[in-house]
């Protein structure tokens, strides 16, 4: 497995962004905690890729000097509104000027609302819809989205006959629509057929407005900075107008220029009216944004490189560069086409000049992101030092995304040094060096497909319990990385592949590997555990459980982020636990005040060490009672037999003050009789935690096994009326149940 990597978990993602439904999710926190760990305060750190302007932000507000490539007009854009963003004063001016501009004798904005124009079917009042209905190539909207101001009437309603009337005004060609392809592409343009392709997400009621506001901006007197808060509000608005937003909502982040089935046309001038309320206030200083190649100060700072790194590169040499910072862009044809399109109507055709070859492509699959991700890396490898740190961040990790980035650093020359990954919020972290490859290790005389097979089985031996396949893909990958096991005679698309074709062959019954819940149809449904059983290591979420509440034992108050550092610092690399397993034992065993989380007082130690004393004594009796013969469990003070005739057992009780199942359901093997394991009523939510996220334990825990709270015995030794021939169906009267713990929201 790879070398360990410390998970730093952060606080929330950030989205106060105009864009925010197509850039990578990543977590708040993460770069200012990485940075203290490199004392990176000062000095110069490289973005090759631009592509999360919060993180360029983050880096720069702890003190960061940042070197950016932002080949998208928009993403620089992003950035730069992101270093410096408007509060709601300055945007709500903006839009009032903006308001203000005359289409003839009529202000701007009841203009553009009038194209929204509709009755409410309570009051008849006429008001803007908040939306309109469609389904794919209909002639007319079904249905309208609506708030009235005047009697409430608020939901879904049916169109009217005025409401298809008014739509059908507005047909794609005329004036507008060539505008709006000669702002991007003018008329010989070899791009503009590519770019009709992408102004066909946009309908024709939208196209009239935004060209319509558009036309308007010239005639407004901004400085620099208040052009680029209008362009991000019309940025926003421009995402708004398209058809790319599902009804139902469903998923909110497009991909691919396709339209759904059914759409929102949404309201244009209500999105810009929302977009100016879009930045929070925020007590962080604005960020000083330079372009290239004046360097940012020394208190830290942005420096805008508007190419590609594959053109700075040459240039970064002579820089005294300290670390490279990478949040990977996943390929996205939809925002790359879109950026091309936004790009040309808030600027023209020559500001996207460098940047609308995106059109062409119709397709980015996994393939093509390894080879280009590679062409930027290894453009760069040469201008850094050998072993010079390098940081990659992940957001919403699969399979495909990392095989793409592990094959392409490792292709490029870039030596993994250690990974992490939060599977559950799909966040990965790999640290990577700057090598050549003359000084990388010989190969093993392993073969592929057994390198991988190794690394697979080592990675599950070492878990404990059963991994979903993301985790599993990454183990797999990241120790062929490191033991530099990757083919390097071929190219990254083909070990891309290679890749991809070769761990189905492995990840199978007869290389030794066991699935629960799987699919013929994807290695990515169920998990994956070993067909020989032989594991010695407690389960994960139980070794986790004991650092939790040691953390809760010791210190008697500390916060979330407190016990999650100390989690992460002890199972580090791709041992990191989920952070819902982390709140899931924190409510199970503490009590949350202003000063963080204390460990309940019936869970302390001393507490718990005199329960599971007076619990042993009242199941004794209990059994001696009914008539059966009580044994207690040689060197297990807390467990005991009642027996039947012939000496044969018929409960086994585990009182246990923990939900450490590992110990009862692996080791503990029942051939006759009934396993009872105790458990305070506190730890059932953990308990059916476990059971849910473990098949194996839950496989086990349905063959001759039940769980019983501490009340229920109590209640049973209260009884008068308990016999033991009914004892097996008063144990079932209070069965464990479930309910989701959340203790942070994202």
């Amino acid at each position: 497995m790879a070398s360990p990597a410390v998970y730093i978990p952060g606080t929330y993602i950030d989205h106060q962004n105009p864009l925010a439904r197509y850039l990578p999710p990543i977590t708040s926190g993460i770069i200012s905690t990485w940075m203290d760990s490199e004392s990176l305060s000062g000095k110069l750190i490289l973005d090759p890729f631009g592509a999360t302007p919060n993180v360029v932000v983050e880096a720069a507000q702890k003190g960061g000097r940042v070197i950016v490539a932002a080949n998208n007009p928009i993403a620089s854009l992003l950035i730069k509104v992101a270093a410096s963003p408007p509060n709601p004063t300055e945007t709500r001016n903006l839009l009032s000027a903006l308001a203000a501009t005359r289409i003839r004798e009529e202000r701007l904005e009841p203009h553009i609302n009038a194209l929204y124009l509709t009755s409410c079917p309570g009051c008849q009042s006429p008001i803007h819809a908040e939306a309109f209905l469609w389904e794919r190539e209909a002639n007319a909207p079904f249905a309208r989205i609506l708030h009235c101001p005047h009697c409430q009437t608020t939901g879904e309603y049916r169109v009217t006959e005025s409401d298809q009337h008014h739509a059908a005004k507005y047909t794609p060609g005329g004036l507008h629509y060539a505008r709006a392809l000669e702002r991007v592409a003018p008329l010989h343009d070899p791009d503009r057929v590519h770019v009709e392709e992408a102004l066909n997400v946009y309908p024709p009621r939208a196209v009239y407005a935004l060209l319509t506001i558009i036309n308007k901006l010239d005639t407004l007197n901004l400085d620099p900075q208040q052009a680029n808060t209008l362009s991000a509000m019309l940025l926003y608005a421009f995402d708004r107008a398209n058809t790319l937003w599902p009804h139902p909502v469903a998923r909110e982040r497009p991909r691919q220029l396709t339209v759904p089935p059914t759409y929102r046309e949404n309201n244009i001038w209500l999105a810009l009216e929302n977009a100016a309320n879009l930045w929070i206030a925020s007590e962080d200083q604005p960020v000083t944004v330079s372009l290239w190649p004046e360097l940012p100060p020394a208190e830290g700072g942005i420096c805008l490189y508007e190419g590609r790194i594959k053109d700075l590169a040459e240039e970064l040499s002579s820089k005294d560069l300290s670390a490279v910072l990478m949040a990977f862009p996943r390929p996205n044809q939809a925002f790359w086409s879109l950026s091309a399109l936004w790009a040309g109507w808030l600027w023209g055709h020559a500001a996207v000049e460098h940047f609308k070859s995106v059109l062409r492509r119709r397709r980015y699959d996994w393939n093509w992101f390894t080879t280009a991700t590679y062409t930027a890396l290894d453009s760069l490898r040469p201008a850094l030092p050998v072993k010079f740190p390098v940081f990659g961040l992940i957001g919403e990790a699969e399979p495909g995304y990392i095989t793409a980035v592990l094959v392409a650093a490792s292709q490029a020359g870039f030596e993994l040094r250690g990974i992490t990954l939060e599977s559950k919020e799909k966040q990965a972290q790999i640290y990577w060096q700057a090598s050549h490859f003359n000084a990388q290790k010989p190969l093993t005389t392993r073969s592929f497909s057994e390198s991988m097979r190794i690394a697979g089985q080592d990675f599950l031996l070492a878990r404990g319990e059963p991994s979903n396949y993301l985790s599993l893909h990454t183990a797999i990958l990241a120790d062929l990385a490191q033991q530099q096991n990757l083919p390097t005679a071929e190219t990254p698309s083909e070990v891309y592949n290679r890749v991809q074709q070769e761990i189905p062959n492995v990840l199978n019954y007869r290389q030794g590997f066991l699935r629960f819940g799987g699919s013929e149809k994807s290695l990515e449904v169920g998990q994956w555990w070993l067909t020989e059983d032989r594991s010695a290591n407690q389960p994960l979420a139980d070794r986790v459980e004991i650092a939790v509440v040691q953390q809760l034992v010791q210190n008697s108050s500390c916060t979330l982020d407190i016990v999650e550092s100390s989690v992460y610092s002890e199972f580090s690399g791709l041992m990191a636990p989920s952070r819902d397993l982390i709140a899931e034992i924190l409510k199970s065993y503490g009590d949350e005040s202003e000063s963080g989380w204390q460990i309940r007082e019936p869970d302390t130690p001393t507490k718990r060490r005199d329960e599971l004393t007076a619990m042993a004594q009242m199941i004794t009796e209990m059994g001696e009672k009914l008539g059966f013969e009580v044994q207690l469990q040689a060197n297990d003070e807390n467990s005991c037999v009642w027996l039947i005739e012939n000496a044969q057992p018929k409960y086994i009780f585990y009182i246990s003050a923990s939900a450490l199942l590992g110990k009862y359901l692996i080791h503990q093997k029942i051939t006759q009789g009934r396993g009872l394991i105790i458990i305070p009523g506190g730890r059932a939510n953990l308990v059916m935690y476990k059971l849910h996220h473990d098949p194996r334990l839950h496989q086990l825990s349905e063959s001759n096994w039940q769980f019983i709270k501490y009340r229920q015995v109590r209640q049973l030794a209260a009884s008068s009326t308990l016999t033991a021939e009914n004892l097996d169906d008063q144990l079932s009267l209070d069965p464990l149940t479930y309910a989701e713990t959340q203790l942070r929201m994202f």
